[in-house]
């Protein structure tokens, strides 16, 4: 008897710290991501894919511009793009941008310290015959790398 008692009095007890943790909303978390962070203004690299492609890349005023150096696309490119960023751990770094024009979006991590790059493209997003929706998640390395001191 006294052993349900103890069960039935902590399954309440657990009962009532579970409905007063739902009945919180998110903004009683004070969760504040803030404005977006070009943390990389100043920052130009190089960086070749496993296939063999190269791009050159820098980024200042909030903005990212890139050039392809290597492989089929060698000399197009896009400037004064906006770009956004996140500081992820030790010289790691989640940035993104959405090319409206072309219709691409791109969330690419760089990690500076192991000099390597991660990318996850929409490509063509707008399904058009001459530029067919397709994905693209590729790693590679970086080199010529230029940071702000």
């Amino acid at each position: 008897m006294k052993t349900k008692l103890i069960v039935l009095i902590g399954i309440t007890l657990l009962n009532i710290s579970v409905g007063i943790a739902q009945n919180k909303t998110v903004t009683d978390y004070n969760y504040e991501f803030g404005a977006p962070e070009y943390l990389l203004d100043g920052y130009s690299l190089n960086f070749q894919y496993q296939n063999g492609t190269a791009i050159h890349m820098e980024f200042n005023n909030g903005k990212a511009k890139y050039e392809w150096v290597a492989g089929p696309a060698t000399g197009n490119g896009n400037k004064d793009i906006p770009y956004r960023s996140r500081k992820i751990g030790d010289e790691m770094y989640l940035i993104n941008w959405h090319e409206t024009g072309i219709k691409d979006y791109l969330t690419i991590v760089f990690d500076f310290k192991k000099m390597i790059v991660h990318s996850s493209i929409i490509v063509g997003y707008q399904d058009k015959p001459e530029r067919k929706l397709r994905t693209v998640f590729r790693s590679g390395i970086i080199d010529h790398l230029k940071m702000v001191e």
